[in-house]
């Protein structure tokens, strides 16, 4: 009998050390994020002939639109609660240019762009999942912050219609991000950011690679 009530207090202790160990980001950690939204970086033009004049009517000075960007992220661990990685974008936005009366046009023209930068993240939740000791459910949620930089180039289509030539701008994009991850499988979770720099808003799909699994935690 004491043997069994042994053993029952032993599977007990692994099954409760198994429950606060699992984490949804820990170290060695690896995550790779396909989203969609849009993002708001610096546009810095650096061939600007738009009216045919040398005039440069669009654009004269740095602006940041908000475009829309499909990225492909990929973060690592470097830290039981910190990641590092990179970023890669391509979108760009349509045109309302042709508003307006007289030989000048307001609105903004199309453009498609390729970006690219550096990301770190402060995984705060699993940190508090911790230090806390409770069950607020940190191997399937993930709550970060962090920064992203980067650069790339925007390009403006030519229009033969209106004289414009084609013109191209120096991406320039720095800022914050606060996110969550949550996983429905061991390997696999929905993705959302705000932010300023590659993200605004955005939305996606997370594959992990590496880490802790889920699957010990879950109830």
């Amino acid at each position: 009998m004491k043997k069994l009530q042994t053993l029952v207090m032993v599977v007990m202790v692994v099954f409760i050390s198994l429950q606060t160990s699992a984490q949804a980001f820990d170290k060695g950690t690896k995550l790779i994020t396909i989203s969609i939204g849009g993002a708001n970086m610096f546009h810095v033009p650096i061939a600007n002939n738009s009216d045919g004049y040398g005039t440069g009517y669009f654009y004269n000075g740095w602006y940041s639109p908000i475009t829309g960007e499909i990225s492909v992220q990929g973060e690592f661990s470097v830290h039981k609660y910190v990641g590092v990685g990179f970023n890669v974008g391509l979108g760009g936005r349509g045109s309302n240019y042709g508003i307006g009366s007289g030989f000048y046009y307001s609105g903004f023209r199309s453009e498609f762009n390729v970006a690219f930068g550096a990301v770190g993240n402060f995984h705060f939740f699993q940190l508090i999942a911790d230090k806390t000791g409770k069950n607020i459910h940190a191997d399937k949620l993930d709550v970060y912050v962090g920064l992203n930089m980067g650069s790339g180039v925007a390009i403006h289509p030519a229009n033969s219609n209106y004289g414009w030539n084609t013109d191209f701008d120096a991406l320039f994009f720095i800022g914050p991000q606060v996110g969550v991850h949550y996983y429905f499988t061991d390997k696999i979770g929905i993705n959302g950011e705000l932010g300023y720099g590659k993200t605004f808003a955005s939305a996606g799909i997370t594959f992990k690679l590496g880490g802790s699994s889920t699957k010990s935690s879950r109830k």
